[in-house]
């Protein structure tokens, strides 16, 4: 679809080159009308995106042209330019490539704020699946910046090694006995937060890990299967479960500081997004062809380079 060009930017404002912005599965989610946002049509989509400032509008300072910036929730830049408010633009250091910059905002943020979801002191324990996940690896930097250690579980062996790498304290392949692995490495000591992104049966492994009084937050459904637990053990263990959505008004302030926070993370070595293919976006169709076969791949939106 083609759109007119911005305009220059007004007062508040920068002019966005987009660089690179991820094509995922919840991109065609926010499509097919499935997630709350629907912004009125025609427009673009896109959740997820960095660009670089080609100019900014009186009144700004804490951004320069050149400048590579996250874009904010609610952009939808799915376009070579775009208009943004400077204020909500998060600036991270042209050290990290812009592929890398272009993946920071959605799943190191939803880990960031999965982390915090429970008030934890330092030393304490949390479990996840989806380990190896681009959430779950980022939940293991964010987690080892806080103090706190991870308890991982992964579907195949050969991630064991890989997570341990990231900084990973445990690392368990699935199985009917995991809580009793956990409990032979960490004793008797509380496991009060799950981070589940799977769903189905494999969320009964996480609640054999939990301890009394437990938060399990629910954030993806990578089974396919509903979020079915056994409220016996809800019961019996006095666990509490909630349904996580990134963009809830709540979660909203914590976005720019995340952001900036994964960018530092990366930049530092302490974390590392797994890389992705890069489509032009005018490829747009054989992009979504590999992705829906292999998973994320990069749109490249800016036209000048080769």
């Amino acid at each position: 679809m083609d759109v007119p060009e911005p305009s220059a930017p007004a007062a508040g404002q920068a002019l966005i080159q987009v660089e690179y912005a991820p094509l995922d599965h919840h991109d065609l989610l926010l499509a097919q009308g499935v997630y709350p946002v629907r912004p009125a049509l025609p427009n673009a989509i896109g959740n997820e995106e960095a660009g670089t400032v080609l100019a900014v509008g009186p009144g700004v300072a804490h951004i320069r042209p050149g400048d590579t910036v996250l874009l904010p929730f609610g952009t939808l830049a799915w376009s070579e330019r775009v208009l943004a408010e400077a204020a909500k633009l998060t600036a991270v250091d042209r050290s990290i490539s812009l592929e890398q910059a272009a993946m920071l905002t959605i799943n190191p943020t939803t880990a960031g704020l999965l982390v915090e979801s429970r008030d934890l002191p330092a030393g304490s324990w949390l479990v996840q699946n989806a380990a190896n996940s681009g959430v779950g690896r980022s939940v293991i930097a964010f987690a080892k910046e806080r103090g706190l250690r991870t308890i991982n579980i992964v579907r195949r062996e050969e991630l064991v090694t890989e997570l341990e790498e990231l900084g990973a304290d445990i690392e368990l392949t699935d199985s009917p006995d995991v809580a009793v692995r956990v409990r032979a490495a960490i004793g008797n000591d509380p496991v009060p937060l799950g981070l589940d992104g799977v769903s189905g049966k494999a969320t009964s492994l996480l609640l054999d890990v939990l301890t009394e009084g437990a938060l399990l937050v629910i954030y993806g459904y990578m089974s396919g299967e509903p979020f079915t637990p056994d409220s016996n053990v809800l019961k019996a263990k006095n666990i509490t479960t909630t349904e996580f959505w990134m963009y809830k008004d709540e979660y909203l302030p914590r976005h720019p500081d995340l952001g900036a926070e994964s960018a530092r993370l990366v930049a530092a070595g302490k974390l590392t997004l797994p890389s992705a293919p890069v489509y032009k976006a005018t490829d747009f169709t054989d992009a979504l062809a590999h992705m829906e076969k292999n998973g994320k791949v990069l749109l490249d939106f800016n036209p000048h380079r080769g």
